[in-house]
């Protein structure tokens, strides 16, 4: 009886110790795979429900892999302890700048990038905008770099040449540009630079453009409309302005050979694809700029934005018949196979971009909206409003803060950046304000006047310190408040100075209060 009560015993001992290791088998099993999960994840494999993005603590209910080009829906953006990717932040840059692309938006960006971290541009002499476009860049055509050091970034028109950029810019400079579905680029080119008026097309009953699309060879016979414009303003023009032969286009155009048309294309959007480290795309603009930052290493505050030189006009929404559209495909058809080839690119690079895309841009247009609602409200006159806005760490890069100071230099003008670049590399060359006259068109009398109008002056004011310091100022082109700021930037203004002056002359930039 006692033996048969041991072997019960021992067999229960069995099989509960059997029965605990299947039991700590599972939970490792279970484990194994959470972490699988969560490796994948991070590794960009597998994207999350989108409501999961925004709430860290719980689980995803449920996972997919994106195969669309098309985004996902927007939803609230969150930050998240993740461990993001490390990298060097990369600050030389050739900006080929098509017209009409949104080219001048992603400028301000790069001017506000290159204008913090004191970067040389590579700046059109005479101070034009302009002045390098179309095939002008030679150093005539633009100022020297400081002795000694070499150009980080060139951003303004001019024609795309593979063997000038090289010349001027070091061999690390990443190359990039935007390109614009082609028709969309003819309706905003043909409100911009007024084409029914410039091809003599009459009201006739029927809207200007569909009469030029029944036959654009009648009106825009050939490339070249004056210095400062585009050479081809409806015939392959962003294809021009990155290099495309504008004697060319009579070989690619309507009623050419097809065979020749299509080695003719594909060599020069080879030539595209081989240079361009990055081609963004107007349509998709949050994204190309979260691209750019990937690739370059940048920060989310180093491509926030206000959008410049946007327009309404009633050719935009206009419905264009089939027939018309491929007549304009006919007429412009490098720039159809420059935009399919790298839409297509463009995509391909989003899907396999990992670390949760399609969350950061969602993040990245949240946080852009917040900047813009903050530096609207610096105009406002209530008394008090929110002083700066901060962003925690994400998983796609560092915290950061939004301020007065950030707001004016978001929204700072293009001519503003040129002006102020341009007095910065005057002095980086020794330049004065007789010798400037070299480069820049300089009303050395008005700096008489007002020196004049200083004297017995009590009071420092804002204009008497930017006449005292600066080569080359034009108010005109530059708010008194963004010279000061400069000057104090730069070190040519201590801090109580521009303090003093901005309390006094500035009070609703100077501001301040409780959040």
């Amino acid at each position: 009886m006692l033996g048969h009560s041991r072997r019960t015993f021992v067999a229960l001992l069995i099989v509960t110790a059997v029965s605990t290791l299947l039991y700590s088998r599972t939970l490792f099993t279970r484990h194994q795979d959470r972490n699988h999960s969560l490796a994948r994840r991070l590794m960009g494999m597998v994207r999350e429900n989108p409501s999961s993005l925004f709430n860290q603590s719980q689980s995803p209910t449920s996972s997919r892999v994106i195969a669309s080009s098309q985004p996902p829906t927007s939803s609230r953006p969150s930050s998240s302890s993740r461990p993001r990717p490390t990298c060097t932040e990369r600050r030389r840059l050739a900006f080929a700048k098509n017209h009409k692309v949104g080219g001048d938006t992603i400028k301000r960006i790069f001017d506000r990038f290159g204008y913090v971290r004191k970067l040389n541009f590579v700046l059109p002499r005479s101070l034009v905008v302009s002045k390098m476009y179309p095939y002008q860049l030679y150093p005539t055509s633009y100022l020297p770099p400081p002795q000694n050091q070499s150009f980080d970034m060139l951003v303004y028109h001019t024609v795309y040449e593979r063997e000038r950029y090289r010349e001027i810019l070091p061999k690390d400079t990443v190359y990039l540009t935007i390109i614009r579905e082609p028709l969309s680029h003819l309706k905003s080119t043909w409100n911009y630079y007024k084409l029914q008026k410039k091809f003599h097309i009459e009201e006739n009953g029927e809207d200007p453009i569909l009469t030029f699309l029944a036959n654009p060879g009648e009106y825009d016979k050939k490339c070249g409309h004056g210095r400062h414009v585009p050479y081809c303003l409806t015939q392959n023009a962003m294809s021009t302005d990155l290099g495309f032969p504008a004697s060319t286009n009579k070989r690619v155009g309507p009623g050419c050979d097809t065979d020749e048309r299509e080695t003719i294309t594909q060599n020069f959007l080879k030539i595209i694809k081989d240079d361009f480290d990055l081609v963004m795309m107007t349509e998709y603009f949050d994204e190309s700029l979260v691209l750019l930052k990937r690739l370059m290493c940048w920060s989310l505050k180093d491509i926030i934005y206000y959008k410049t030189n946007t327009r309404s006009y009633v050719s935009k929404e206009k419905q264009i018949p089939p027939k018309l559209q491929q007549n304009h495909k006919e007429w412009s058809y490098v720039d159809y196979a420059l935009y399919d080839q790298f839409n297509q690119s463009f995509w391909r690079r989003v899907n396999s971009a990992g670390n949760d895309f399609w969350g950061e841009v969602r993040y990245f247009k949240h946080v852009n909206e917040k900047m813009k609602e903050l530096c609207d409200s610096y105009k406002s006159s209530k008394p008090c409003s929110i002083s700066t806005l901060n962003f925690k760490d994400s998983r796609w890069g560092p915290g950061f803060t939004v301020d007065r100071n950030f707001c004016m230099l978001a929204k700072r003008s293009l001519r503003c950046y040129l002006l102020l670049e341009s007095e910065r590399a005057a002095k980086a060359l020794r330049l004065n304000r007789r010798n400037i006259t070299l480069y820049s068109e300089v009303n050395l009398e008005s700096f008489k006047k007002a020196a004049k109008s200083r004297k017995g002056r009590t009071t420092v004011k804002a204009i008497d310190v930017i006449l005292e310091n600066c080569v080359n100022c034009k108010l005109r082109d530059c708010g008194s408040l963004d010279h000061l700021s400069h000057l104090h930037y730069d070190g040519y203004v201590n801090s109580a100075t521009y303090s003093s002056i901005v309390n006094r002359e500035y009070p609703n930039f100077a501001r301040k209060c409780n959040v």
